[in-house]
């Protein structure tokens, strides 16, 4: 369990949903109907433990409405499988996509929860052979298994950064938001 807000005085980041999307942005919620610019990303595009995100900041220098769309531990899964984004970042005037880590997205070895893509749901038959010593139950988030199976033994975990860098240039190369 984690707490965001320690104290009364901490960041209210104005939690809103854009259209049929079920992942909580940052608000304040932004009008879709003028010319806006979209950012896409993860937790630094989100702006989590910041009182002026950066899209807030590039909104305050162009004068041109930016909207945030960083979502808290996204990965790319998390913005591939919306449609309804996919149709937002279409519609902007530009598109500012975030960099993220291959760790947070599903593939042949693991899968990751759809909207917390940081969140670990379950080991595949593959990489179950590959470590047949490891008990995934103990897992709740991929940083920590990937941590872990590199420990055990490097030389298997080599398959494993392979396997993710393969995966996040196959999503890259979708171009389901552009």
């Amino acid at each position: 369990m984690s707490f965001d807000a320690l104290s009364p005085g901490g960041l209210d980041y104005l939690p809103c949903r854009y259209g049929s999307s079920k992942i909580l942005f940052r608000g304040p919620r932004r009008p879709l109907d003028s010319p806006y610019i979209a950012f896409f990303g993860g937790t630094t595009t989100y702006g989590k433990y910041i009182a002026t995100p950066f899209p807030d900041l590039v909104e305050g220098a162009l004068g041109t409405t930016c909207i945030n769309f960083g979502g808290v531990n996204g990965g790319v899964d998390l913005y591939a499988a919306d449609p309804y984004l996919r149709e937002v970042a279409n519609s902007a005037s530009v598109t500012v996509i975030q960099v993220t880590s291959p760790r947070n997205i599903s593939n042949r070895f693991y899968q990751v929860h759809p909207r917390r893509n940081d969140r670990f749901v379950e080991a595949s038959a593959l990489l179950r052979a590959i470590y047949r010593e490891v008990d995934f139950a103990e897992f709740n988030f991929t940083n920590h298994m990937l941590q872990r199976l590199q420990l055990i033994s490097p030389e298997r975990f080599l398959a494993v950064v392979e396997e993710l860098q393969a995966a996040w240039r196959a999503r890259m190369r979708l171009k389901r938001l552009s």
